[in-house]
């Protein structure tokens, strides 16, 4: 690793000259190049530079299930073992009970005097690491160390915009926002630009891609392969308008058109291996294991929304809201006696006010409180999906109510959460059709349209006793809006009979989550965080697991600690 990272510099260097009295520009002051602190002065115009960013976080983590696996032993069906709710999905992998995450980046830029174009690109390992992780030069199945997390290069163009092609982050409503609607690193291509007081971008991204195969066994085994008409598009655009220094509005809006999640709740889509198994027995336990039809629905869901910060004196403030509208078509769900076609329909709000305490305390003291409501669906017999999805569910990004130490954040398969999102897009009350969520869980019962939507209140407070020295603490209560359907994994239904084993729970007090971050700084380029979790269940996490077939209320926690250094 070592003598890659310095082969690397060495042909950064060789074509560079240092000039001592006159250090290089710093280009990372620029927002069209990536982070990197040292800078390269070259021969030519082009101005260059390089950062990196090492974290090692060693993790402990207890009843991420709420103690439920703890009542089970053994398999439940099919080829599900008992300790699924237990482990969880994150950025590193899957993980449970203690790890270390390990995430290291490599940044690279470079860019003209005249900022005509610019380039930047990291290099990226992120992994849960052990002996045979390192000695492999990052897991058995890897071929090398880092992978290309971000690439991000442009090109000026007249009138005040510039031309993007790669992936980085790019959204509407992540940090400033509510996170309700989207943000991710898609590939694709973006523009953005400037008039006066105003800013906007808007770009065309990838979410899925069908028409093409890693290798040619997948492009064998891919039924959709060929078909042009089976990818996910994201259509999107937002303008900014700047009104002063205290205060802006963003208006957005993102066309998703979904031709490539199979219709399915996540048990179903969990036993697809035990239905197409020869063996009979798999099959027929798998035959009443979920809901789903396998098809893929022409999905068009489309999102209007806006937010607003302002200052009032000491006083923060944000509001947002956003519509989601469309139609899912061709769903299969006629089978189960249910409508074949829906409209989309579902909306969600966000506020949250903080005041700064700095002139009482002497030093930074910033409560806040805030809420978020997203709708739900409260009928499986009508035509209608009312349940709330964003592009992607992304709460975990948000500056309010956020954070990555978080439970509910990290994917939480019994309050039916997937990777960031903080909504229970994994549980519906019958009619599993996809509407937006994470790309990378898309098929795997997530997104439902039909999910009980949420009711967030958040109270926290972020305190700063020093420069060197933060502390935030944020308790975020939750609450289901509407009842869903909750099948038992224990006993899943009679294979006999076709009958399956579902449990209607009630809306009602999902839990609390209390999130706690101490961060240090030892040097502006060496960081020290603590962080402790916990999530306190509530009634409808007992009925949730009961309804599993495991009842249990223990408390979940998370513990972690990260050691940082970033130049």
């Amino acid at each position: 690793m070592l003598l890659s990272i310095l082969c690397v510099c060495a042909v950064v260097f060789c074509g560079a000259s240092w000039v001592a009295a006159q250090p290089a520009k710093d280009i990372t002051e620029e927002v069209i190049v990536g982070p990197g602190s040292v800078s390269v002065a070259t021969k030519k115009d082009i101005m260059m530079s390089f950062g990196a960013l090492v974290r090692f976080i060693p993790t402990s983590e207890s009843n991420w299930d709420f103690g439920m696996s703890d009542k089970v032993s053994g398999f439940v069906f099919g080829n599900v073992p008992d300790y699924l709710f237990k482990t969880h999905s994150n950025e590193a992998g899957t993980v449970t009970k203690s790890y270390i995450r390990n995430e290291d980046k490599i940044y690279f830029n470079a860019m003209p005097q005249d900022r005509k174009w610019s380039f930047y690109a990291a290099l990226e390992f992120d992994r849960p690491i052990d002996t045979d992780t390192v000695d492999n030069r990052g897991g058995r199945s890897d071929n090398s160390n880092f992978g290309l997390e971000r690439l991000n290069v442009s090109v000026a163009l007249p009138f005040e915009t510039r031309l993007h092609a790669g992936w980085d982050v790019w959204g509407f409503d992540h940090y400033d926002g509510a996170s309700m609607v989207y943000a991710d690193d898609n590939p694709g291509f973006w523009l953005d630009g400037t008039a006066g007081a105003f800013s906007y971008s808007i770009g065309w991204f990838k979410l899925a891609e069908t028409n093409f195969q890693t290798n040619s066994s997948e492009a064998l085994a891919d039924a959709e392969f060929s078909d042009s008409d089976s990818d996910r598009d994201l259509f999107a655009g937002w303008v900014q308008y700047q009104i002063n220094d205290n205060h802006k509005v963003k208006l957005f809006y993102g066309f998703d058109r979904i031709r490539s999640v199979p219709v399915g709740d996540f048990l179903y889509a969990l036993t697809e291996s035990a239905r197409n198994s020869d063996d009979p027995t798999k099959q027929a336990v798998a035959s009443v294991s979920g809901i789903g039809t396998g098809e893929n629905a022409d999905i068009d869901s489309h999102h209007v929304a806006a937010y607003y910060t302002g200052k009032f004196g000491p006083f923060e403030l944000m509001l947002e809201g956003a519509y989601q509208f469309g139609s899912a078509d061709n769903t299969g769900l006629s089978e189960y006696g249910k409508a074949e076609d829906y409209d989309i329909s579902a909306y969600a709000l966000a506020a949250d006010l903080a005041v700064e305490l700095k002139d009482w305390f002497g030093f930074s003291v910033k409560p806040h409180v805030g809420v978020m409501y997203t709708s739900g669906d409260d009928d499986p017999d009508d035509d209608e999906l009312n349940g709330y999805n964003g592009i992607e569910n992304a709460q975990r990004f948000s500056n309010y109510w956020g954070g990555e130490n978080t439970i509910i954040g990290d994917t939480n398969l019994v309050l039916g959460t997937a990777l960031y999102g903080y909504l229970p897009e994994l549980y519906g009350n019958g009619t599993p059709v996809f509407t937006g969520g994470l790309q990378n869980f898309a098929g795997q019962g997530n997104g439902r349209g039909d999910n009980p939507g949420l009711t967030m209140l958040s109270v926290g407070v972020t305190i700063t006793p020093k420069r060197f020295i933060i502390y935030r603490t944020n308790v975020n209560n939750f609450w289901w809006n509407e009842d869903v359907l909750v099948q038992n994994v224990v006993t899943p239904g009679n294979p006999l009979t076709r009958e399956t084993n579902f449990t209607k729970v009630k809306s009602g007090f999902v839990g609390t989550e209390w999130d706690n971050e101490l961060t240090v700084a030892l040097h502006k380029n060496m960081f020290i965080k603590g962080q402790a979790s916990f999530f306190f269940p509530g009634d409808v996490i007992e009925d949730v697991t009961e309804a599993l077939g495991a009842k249990s209320d223990d408390t979940a926690s998370r513990f972690a600690a990260e050691l940082i250094w970033n130049f």
